[in-house]
């Protein structure tokens, strides 16, 4: 879980320099001196790459959402769990070293059942 944790915080990490270009490249059309704004085709390409790239993000940071959010249930299932294994050891130990010795001094079945 951890490694998969760290694989989406990656891919986050790696969409942000192709972000930046193509962010940088609108921007640069936008600003173009002595030319009117215009809707080309390249326009048109860089404005979809840019919300493909930032709807990548948006999903993948959605994904790691998810994926901390399951970790942190393991995590509490895994105390739980611990928990529980330490009670019963505890009932363990009480039943064998101390209910046990008591049970020894008790008379056998047979014994009691036997004619005097």
């Amino acid at each position: 879980m951890e490694r998969n944790i760290e694989a989406i915080q990656k891919a986050i990490r790696d969409q942000g320099p192709p972000l930046k270009v193509a962010q940088t490249r609108l921007d640069e059309r936008t600003r173009r001196p002595n030319m009117e704004l215009c809707r080309d085709t390249a326009q048109l390409r860089l404005v979809n790459e840019v919300r493909d790239i930032g709807e990548t993000v948006q999903t993948l940071q959605q994904q790691l959402r998810d994926s901390e959010d399951a970790l942190q249930m393991l995590v509490r299932a895994k105390a739980v769990l611990q928990h529980d294994l330490a009670v019963k050891a505890n009932s363990l130990f009480i039943d064998q070293e101390k209910c046990m010795g008591m049970r020894k001094t008790f008379p056998s079945t047979a014994r009691l059942l036997a004619p005097i």
